[in-house]
């Protein structure tokens, strides 16, 4: 006898519900991510630091150098 696992779906995190609105080559701000999720009807929105902070540690996001010292940091989708 042959048992089915039926698999839940489950949500997104909001990083990974973020992170898919970026495209490959796109220039970013946690700002422009965090307005693109309230766009497409997001409820849970991470704070710009936390999602800023996810970005650096991501390997597929790498930060471009500040011109100032103040200001957001950039992001280059690079995968």
């Amino acid at each position: 006898m042959v048992k089915k696992i039926i698999r839940k779906k489950n949500k997104p995190t909001s990083y990974q519900a973020a992170k898919s609105l970026v495209s490959v080559e796109e220039v970013v701000t946690a700002q422009i991510m965090i307005d693109r999720l309230f766009d497409q009807g997001r409820r849970e929105i991470p704070p710009k630091r936390s999602l800023s902070a996810l970005m650096k540690q991501d390997p597929d996001f790498m930060q471009l150098p500040k011109v100032t010292t103040r200001g957001p940091a950039t992001f280059l989708r690079i995968a």
